[in-house]
C-alpha cells in the first residue's frame, strides 16, 4: 500500500478517539481559553484525531487543508466528511466531478500521511439500491479509506454489507436514536460515531459514565478484529464531545496527548 493509504500506517489495535469538528463558539471556556488561540493547534495538542465536518457543507481550498498539516503535530490524524452535494443532492449518481473536487481537497492530508478515512454519511431519505451503491462505490479510488454511515434501515441488509466488504469500505458503527447499534465489521479498520440521544436535537446530549463504560468492551472487540478503530463524538453542545471523549479514553486506558500549554477541560 502507498503512503496515501491511511490503513497502511495503522498498527494492530490502534484506537484513536476525537470529536466531530473543533471550531464551535460554545467551546470557548469549556474547551478553549477565553483568549484568542489557534483552535486547531490547541485541539491537536489534546486529541490525536479529528473528523472534519465542514467539508460536508462547503469544500475549502486545498491550501486550507495544507495549512492544517502545518498547524498540527506529525502524529495527528484527520478524517473528513464527503460533501452533501454527493450524498444529499446528487444522491450518489453522476457525482464524478464533485468527487474529484473532494479528492483535491484531501490531497494535502493524504500526501502528508495524515488522513485516515473519508466519511460517507448517507441521507435518511435515500433507500438502498444495490445498483446505485455498486456504481458509486466503483468510482472511489481503491487506495482511499472510506467509511459509510447508513441512516435508513433498508441499507442494513446482507447485500449492502456484502458490497461494503467487496469494496473494502467500513460500516460506520453509530450510537444515536434513529437506528440500533450495528457493529458489523466490513473493512480492515472500524469507524465509530456517537451522536447522542437528545430531544429534539440528538447532539444536545451528555453521555453518562455508565453509557461510556458500556462502550469499553465493544471498542476492545473492534480493536481486536481490525487494524485500527477511529471514534468521534458529535455531541458538541457545551463542549460535551470533548469531555466525553476524554472520559472514554480514560476508561479504555488510552493516554491522550497533553501539550505543555493545556489546562483541564473543566479547569
Amino acid at each position: 500500500m502507498g503512503p496515501c493509504d491511511g490503513r497502511a500506517e495503522a498498527r494492530v489495535g490502534t484506537l484513536l478517539l476525537g470529536t466531530s469538528g473543533w471550531d464551535y463558539p460554545e467551546w470557548v471556556g469549556p474547551v478553549y481559553p477565553p483568549r484568542a488561540v489557534d483552535k486547531l493547534r490547541f485541539y491537536a495538542d489534546r486529541f490525536p484525531i479529528v473528523e472534519v465536518n465542514s467539508t460536508f457543507y462547503r469544500l475549502p481550498d486545498p491550501s486550507v487543508t495544507a495549512s492544517w498539516v502545518r498547524r498540527t503535530p506529525p502524529r495527528f490524524r484527520f478524517a473528513a466528511k464527503f460533501p452533501k452535494t454527493i450524498t444529499h443532492e446528487l444522491r450518489l449518481e453522476r457525482a464524478g466531478e464533485e468527487l474529484g473536487r473532494f479528492l483535491e481537497v484531501l490531497a494535502p492530508l493524504r500526501r502528508a500521511g495524515r488522513f485516515v478515512a473519508a466519511l460517507l454519511q448517507l441521507p435518511p431519505s435515500l433507500p438502498f439500491d444495490p445498483g446505485v451503491a455498486r456504481a458509486f462505490y466503483a468510482t472511489l479510488p481503491g487506495e482511499l479509506p472510506v467509511a459509510v454511515e447508513f441512516r435508513e434501515r433498508s441499507w442494513r441488509v446482507p447485500a449492502s454489507y456484502a458490497l461494503l466488504r467487496e469494496f473494502g469500505l467500513a460500516n460506520v458503527v453509530v450510537d444515536g436514536p434513529h437506528l440500533p447499534i450495528a457493529a458489523e465489521v466490513t473493512a480492515p479498520f472500524a469507524y465509530v460515531r456517537w451522536h447522542g440521544h437528545g430531544r429534539p436535537i440528538w447532539y444536545d446530549y451528555t453521555y453518562s459514565a455508565e453509557e461510556l463504560a458500556a462502550w469499553v468492551p465493544r471498542l476492545r472487540e473492534l480493536a481486536a478484529t481490525t487494524t485500527a478503530v477511529y471514534g468521534f463524538f458529535n455531541n458538541h453542545f457545551r463542549g460535551d464531545a470533548a469531555s466525553n471523549c476524554r472520559s472514554l479514553a480514560a476508561e479504555l486506558g488510552i493516554p491522550q496527548p497533553s501539550g505543555p500549554s493545556l489546562r483541564p477541560l473543566d479547569g
